[in-house]
């Protein structure tokens, strides 16, 4: 694995995953100071909330655009664009004074974060041949670094400095990646005008039973993994006697668990199929939720969360090798975008599902409930083995 960090793709992997850790850091930070930012603006929760759907509504609708200009122009020209982007946005927060402005600025973030994924994914798609799933999974392994880094950040800030002051290590941490990844780039920045033409893509993607059931595989994992992340803690305190500390904890154990093991699950993608893979990853999202959900002890917890933690983000690898082996590769940025959307889309509807259920009935009967969800993934995961 060692060989991937290594010359001229090595670096770019390294600054594009630097570049993840930094920008998730940031926008999930946002959720962890809603209380102060409540505060602040003199909001409701429902508006805040509300905002916070705006960013990732915004995150879903560049997910196509980011890959369509990646695979026209350059993914160096949508990468350097993206966090330009982000960086404008988390400016804006560090100086808002109002909550429109506090709005805009996460528009701008989550739009800049939305083109700047599947651009660095057909990057890497170009950089890297032999060793793409381990490229892939160092990726994921960000991802869930910057989520956890999130929750440090969270606890730093709150209490110690206004909320605004967590932005601006952000902004000036893209600034230097900006650069680097600029210095770094051996390739020319072409622009020009570059037609969306979604018709064309629809039809290419959506004329195959194999796409509708990758779709349908990555749509339900996003929702599980927004709605069962975004009340994760709410659920311990309010069912498992947590304390708030004991459960921001768990919280960023899930993130620190995949950071662990999706560079392996990439590098298994070499040995093993996929789809195999995948199968393995939705056997322990089910085992760890029936954990969590079914004992009360410490331990049984601890191992039912790391068991879960090890299924909700292993998938994303695996899957990920399993688009790039099977879209075409002239094409690869806008499907892939496309794709992205859809799922992200859906996936946004979690949090809405298991707060609504929680309401109604219980937490324990929301997170219960997702176990239907991974068990349709089975189905669908062995439908796509016997293509």
């Amino acid at each position: 694995m060692l060989e991937t960090l290594y010359g001229y793709s090595g670096k770019r992997l390294n600054v594009h995953a630097l570049g993840i850790v930094v920008s998730l850091s940031g926008i999930l930070v946002i959720a962890p100071m809603l209380p102060e930012i409540i505060d602040d603006f003199g909001i409701t929760a429902a508006e805040a909330g509300g905002s916070i759907s705006f960013m990732w509504a915004c995150n879903a609708l560049a997910q196509y655009p980011g890959g369509r200009y990646s695979e026209r122009l350059s993914s160096n020209v949508v990468l350097l664009a993206s966090q330009c982007v982000m960086a404008a946005g988390f400016l804006l927060l560090v100086v808002s004074n109002a909550f429109p402005m506090f709005i805009v600025a996460i528009g701008l973030i989550g739009f800049g974060y939305g083109t700047f994924e599947p651009a660095g994914i057909v990057l890497l798609q170009e950089l890297f041949d032999e060793n793409r799933g381990q490229a892939l999974g160092i990726r994921d392994a960000a991802v869930n670094l910057g989520s956890a880094l999130s929750a440090v950040l969270a606890a730093i800030v709150v209490g110690a400095a206004a909320w605004r002051a967590a932005f601006a290590p952000v902004v000036a941490l893209l600034g230097v990646l900006v650069v680097s990844g600029h210095r770094l780039n051996r390739e020319p920045y072409a622009i020009s005008r570059v037609p969306l033409d979604v018709q064309s893509v629809g039809t290419r993607l959506f004329r195959s039973r194999e796409t509708y059931a990758i779709l349908f595989v990555l749509a339900v994992f996003n929702f599980i993994w927004q709605g069962s992340a975004s009340f994760l803690p709410a659920f311990l305190r309010a069912e498992k006697s947590f304390t708030a500390f004991q459960a921001t904890a768990a919280f960023a154990s899930i993130f620190l668990v995949g950071a662990l093991v999706t560079p392996i699950a990439g590098a298994l993608c070499e040995r093993w199929t996929p789809i195999d893979l995948g199968l393995g990853a939705t056997g322990f999202g089910i085992v760890g939720l029936a954990a969590i959900v079914g004992t009360d002890s410490l331990v049984g917890l601890g191992v039912g969360l790391f068991v879960f933690a090890v299924g909700l983000t292993t998938i994303w690898p695996v899957m990920f090798v399993y688009l790039t082996d099977v879209l075409a590769r002239e094409t690869i940025g806008s499907d892939l975008g496309a794709l992205r959307a859809v799922y992200f889309a859906v996936g946004s509807l979690g949090p809405a599902y298991v707060g609504t259920v929680a309401t109604r009935f219980s937490y324990t009967a929301s997170f219960s409930s997702l176990l239907i969800c991974f068990g349709l993934t089975v189905l669908a995961l062995l439908w796509l083995g016997r293509r």
